[in-house]
């Protein structure tokens, strides 16, 4: 008899763990709070600027929640300034530099820009592309760290020459005096250089050890200038566990002009996001330095089939957003808002939430599923603990002003469709869920309400989606 109730109780154990897989629990626990978020974004090439596109605008500001703007405001800036203004870094040459930036290509980028300020928005200037030829020098010893493309000639890579850092900040900075004094642009935040160590084309190669440097000219020019109070965005590398981080936090009269920490990502690996930066900056001197996400999305672009839109560009590009704020950024950009010509890549490219085809612009399913997070989860919110069950579910909460104000934002690929969401009895939390998805059908569509109870509220879900559960008060309580 005492065998037999062993053998039951034996078997009884992995039956439960089981069951325990086939149900696992979202636990959301509003009384662990992490960083305040500041806005989600979205990037586009500041040329490409179009007055039929204020519509297309006006949607990414008020339907998807669009609240800042990376904005590129020169294709390939190395024909910016293709021959030197002047042989003196430290006088500006202006009728020569009036003449660029009263350009077409550059007013495209003005008339955009004014576009978004008057719609309220500051948005962040950011330069991409390489430097002209007369900056550049072949003495740069082979890269220590990882780089995009290895075995670029040395005569190829584009090395921002050390003696050309004073020029280099000259032109840069003429452009945002330009656009502040000229042009009457409202921005807070700057980005010199793009991708530095993903040369050619994506930036000059700028080394980690010598980014301090070169920032110190700009930041140094910049008051100079009287433009003291623009921030720098820093250092917006495209491999994420390249440190940039460390020469910069080292430098103390930099730090007094950077801003914001700022990266890109691509990848799948979630251990290689923002979270070994974060870490550095809250070890060093300047822990409330805030890191963003400056790139982010899907690459595979080619590949025009919905499975890819789906797959890569819906599911994998918010998983690496969830991730991203669960390691503790505080603003994420999508890239990018439209489909474009990429000078970078030389071709049409498709990496963009609408659609441009002969400038009709249509929204993508990667549309819908960035509107799970970006429409619902406003500035000014806090990132609250959660966590999940299952490993093909990816989940970030945040709570808003009041008590009832919680969202829950997940990514479900695949795994178990059955959950329990574990919410702590609160004294005046939310008393219902409502629930949006976009699947591989729907469209950030509402599909159900259900009530909060103590002990664990049930919530199906379909095999894979994007889901949103909006806390709010019940009926007789609004």
């Amino acid at each position: 008899m005492v065998l037999a109730i062993a053998m039951f109780l034996l078997a009884a154990v992995p039956a439960a763990a089981q069951d325990q897989s086939r149900n696992p629990h979202i636990v959301i626990n509003p009384s662990q709070e992490y960083q305040r978020i500041q806005g989600f974004g979205i990037n586009y090439t500041g040329p490409y600027f179009r007055n039929d596109q204020r519509t297309m605008f006006d949607q990414l500001i008020d339907d998807l929640g669009v609240t800042m703007f990376r904005v590129v405001p020169y294709l390939v800036y190395s024909n910016w300034e293709e021959y030197n203004d002047n042989d003196d870094p430290n006088v500006m040459n202006w009728e020569y530099y009036n003449n660029r930036y009263s350009h077409p290509i550059f007013e495209a980028t003005w008339n955009g820009l004014h576009y978004l300020n008057s719609r309220g928005i500051r948005p962040m200037i950011a330069l991409m592309g390489t430097v002209p030829g007369w900056m550049t020098d072949d003495k740069a010893p082979p890269p220590q760290h990882r780089v995009c493309q290895e075995n670029v000639p040395a005569d190829r890579q584009g090395h921002l020459n050390p003696a050309m850092y004073p020029e280099f900040a000259e032109e840069v900075v003429s452009m945002l005096m330009y656009a502040r004094n000229h042009e009457h642009i409202d921005f807070d935040y700057f980005s010199p250089f793009n991708e530095t160590d993903c040369y050619p084309p994506e930036g000059p190669r700028i080394d980690p050890d010598e980014a301090p440097k070169v920032l110190d000219a700009v930041a140094a020019r910049l008051k100079k200038e009287g433009l003291g109070d623009v921030r720098l965005a820093v250092a917006d590398n495209a491999i994420i566990t390249n440190d940039y981080t460390d020469p910069i936090l080292k430098d103390d009269e930099l730090m007094e002009q950077v801003g914001v920490f700022s990266f890109h990502n691509y990848g799948d690996r979630g251990e290689y996001s923002v979270g070994a930066h974060v870490e550095r900056i809250k070890a060093s001197k300047y822990p409330q330095t805030p890191v963003w996400l400056t790139e982010y999305g899907d690459l595979d672009d080619q590949d025009k089939t919905f499975e890819n839109q789906w797959k890569g560009f819906s599911l994998r590009a918010n998983r690496r957003a969830l991730i991203a704020l669960n390691q503790g950024a505080s603003a994420l950009f999508y890239f990018d808002a439209f489909d474009d010509y990429e000078e970078c890549m030389k071709r049409l490219c498709y990496y963009g939430l609408f659609t441009s085809a002969s400038q009709v612009y249509s929204r993508k399913k990667s549309y819908y599923a960035t509107r799970q997070l970006y429409h619902f989860v406003r500035p000014g919110w806090t990132r609250i603990a959660a966590s999940s069950g299952a490993p093909e579910l990816t989940v970030s909460a945040f709570q808003g002003p009041s008590p009832d104000s919680i969202v829950l934002v997940g990514v479900k690929e695949g795994g178990p469709n059955h959950f329990t969401i574990d919410l702590p009895h609160l004294p005046s939390g939310p008393a219902n869920w409502e629930v949006y998805e976009t699947t591989r059908e729907l469209n950030c569509q509402k599909v159900m309400s259900i009530p909060v109870r103590d002990g664990g509220t049930q919530l199906d879900l379909p095999a894979e989606a994007v889901f949103t559960l909006v806390g709010t008060l019940a009926k007789a309580d609004r």
